[in-house]
Formats: C-alpha cells, structure tokens, sequence
C-alpha cells in the first residue's frame, strides 16, 4: 500500500513510519519541514482546506493522522490542528478514493472534561464516523503512550529513579500505559485484514495503575529498591498548574492537570482484538 502519515516527525508517527516501512509498505511522510527525498511538505497549521489536499493524495491508498498537541496557544491553535485541518483531510480522502484512513486521537475524549485537548478531537471524530462507507477507518484513542524515546516515557523513567518522589496527590491518578510497539502492531494488522471494519479503539496497556503504581514498577524494573512517597497537595498543584499557563516549557499546566486528575483507563478487550493477542502490561516495559 502507498500510505501518507502525517505527524510522521512526531513520535507515534516516527513509529508509525518505520514498523510500515519494515512491513513493505511505501510510506510518504507528511511533515512540515522535508528532510527525505520522497517527504511532502505539510503544514496542519494552514492547509485546512480540502483543496490544498486533493492533489496530494492522488494514488495514495491509506492515510494516516498522527498529528497532535498537548498545548493549545495562539502559533498553535488546537481549534485548526485537531479538528479543522483533519476535517478538511477527510473530506479530500472521500473525494479522491482513498481506500482508508487511520486517526489518532486520545483516550478520555468523551470522558465530559472540558478542555480543549478533548473537544476538539471529538468533534473531528464525529466527522470520521460520518465518512462514506468507500472509506473504512480506524480511530484509534490510546491512553498514555511507552516508548524508549518517547518524551513522557524520558520523563517517567527519569522520576522512577529518584530515590524520593513527590506526587501531585500522592500519585493515585488512574492511567493505563500502552506500548507504543503494540499501537503499530494493531495499525498495521488492520490495515492488512482485507474484512476489517470501520471502529473506533481504546489503546491501552493489559491493566490499570496509578501514576505511583506504575513509577514504583518502572523503578522496579530498573532494579532499584523502593522509594520515598510525599504528597503533593492538590492546592498546590492546581496553583502549580496555573503558573505553568503562563510558562510554554512548562509540562504541568491546568488541562493536562484536568486530565490526569479524571484518570485514563478502559477495557483491554477492543484493542486485544485488534491486535490478536493481549497488549503488553506496563510491568513489562522496560525489563
């Protein structure tokens, strides 16, 4: 299959592209800026009209959205990212026969937390749903993603190792880590199943945790004895939460802190479908 991944510089993409490669597919990747022969040149940003897309997507058979943000801010709107310039991609996939369309969106979208992160990737999925039956697709919404170089993953194994660990509420948010090798694993098992049929997935690892159970497992993993909990008080977090608002580099603001706090998790059961197998547990990750 000729496959176009957009995002395909990000990590889920970057993945995306390499296991499709492996597996013999003819992947162009999408980006904003090309580095690679055989790369288009895109920009989410502005190409949210179906025009723009339609001569790009001639001979192209399957399409992939990869594209995401954690931070909504005036250089990088969510409103045009998430969901108008993906709509408008839709749309010229219908237009031009492309046979289907793979979509990345988030575990919890629906969950009734109202930040922009959510909304407005509920509303580009509703649009997916509504694609002409020519077009099969697969929504994918994954709960927190592991990858060796994944940035959160970076971020996660760098607090296993400390020896003392202040959570943001003693760390009893619910999350339910899925392996990044597992997403590619599912997204190219379907798009090799000739009968596969239009669903939307929960992503997520074989069990639930909490940030704490999953920290001292990583750390566990890493062979390195228990650590020191302290509480961070919910106040202070939400004051830390809004403080970081104002701070771009800051990877503690108030909707990533509205998200953790609602908690991340579902049944395993849609995705182990999918894939043919359970997916992997977080307890395995690293070792």
């Amino acid at each position: 299959m000729k496959i176009l991944v957009c995002g395909a510089s990000g990590f889920v993409g970057r993945h995306l592209t390499q296991d499709l490669r492996k597996a013999g597919h003819s992947v162009i990747r999408a980006v904003r800026k090309p580095r690679e022969p055989d790369d288009m040149a895109v920009d989410f940003r502005n190409d949210n009209n179906q025009e723009i897309w339609l001569p790009r997507l001639k001979g192209i058979d399957v399409v992939i959205n990869a594209v995401g943000l954690l931070r909504d801010s005036s250089s990088n709107p969510m409103q045009i990212l998430h969901t108008e310039t993906p709509v408008a991609l839709f749309a010229a996939c219908a237009e031009a026969g492309v046979q289907r369309v793979v979509h990345l969106s988030a575990l919890g979208v629906d969950s009734g937390v109202d930040v922009p992160y959510f909304s407005t990737r509920l509303v580009t999925e509703a649009v997916l749903k509504k694609m002409p039956d020519s077009v099969r697709w697969l929504c994918l919404r994954p709960s927190v993603i592991y990858g060796e170089d994944g940035a959160s993953a970076q971020m996660f194994r760098q607090m296993a190792k400390l020896p003392v660990q202040v959570l943001p509420m003693g760390g009893v948010q619910t999350l339910q880590p899925v392996h990044i090798d597992d997403i590619c694993e599912a997204v190219a098992r379907w798009l090799g199943d000739a009968n596969a049929a239009s669903q939307t997935v929960a992503a997520v690892g074989a069990e639930a945790t909490t940030m704490r159970g999953m920290l001292d497992s990583y750390r566990a993993q890493m062979k390195r004895g228990n650590a020191w909990h302290f509480a961070l008080p919910s106040t202070l977090v939400r004051l830390i939460a809004l403080a970081g608002d104002y701070i771009p580099s800051s990877p503690m603001c108030s909707d990533p802190y509205a998200m953790l706090a609602a908690g991340n998790t579902a049944s395993p059961s849609g995705f182990a479908k999918l894939l043919g197998r359970e997916p992997r547990s977080f307890r395995y990750f690293i070792a």
